[in-house]
């Protein structure tokens, strides 16, 4: 009677034990479905960003070369605009030699 009960118990236990760790088996498969999946999407996103950060780089870059050239084109209007005040300052100089000279 004894083995009896302890070949059932033992049949019990392992039965008990087969359940678990076949629940176990399918929640850890189904964490690592979900994990490799993750990491698919992660990856692509990773690629994304580095794609739309690239196209960022390059706009900058135009963007830059812009405003470089809006800040020459100001500094030679400064240019231009410092040269005509000289001119004018000569015009009115020879304006008042020549004033003197009549």
């Amino acid at each position: 009677e004894t083995l009896r009960q302890i070949a059932e118990a033992r049949a019990a236990l392992e039965a008990s034990m087969h359940n678990i760790g076949a629940s176990l088996d399918h929640t850890l498969k189904s964490r690592a479905q979900t994990l490799h999946a993750n990491s698919a999407q992660l990856t692509k996103q990773e690629k994304d960003v580095i794609k739309a950060t690239e196209g960022l780089r390059k706009e900058t870059d135009k963007l830059k070369k812009v405003a470089e050239e809006g800040q020459k084109k100001v500094k030679e209007l400064g240019n231009v605009q410092n040269w005509a005040e000289m001119l004018e300052r000569d015009f009115l100089l020879l304006e008042e030699t020549l004033r003197l000279v009549r």
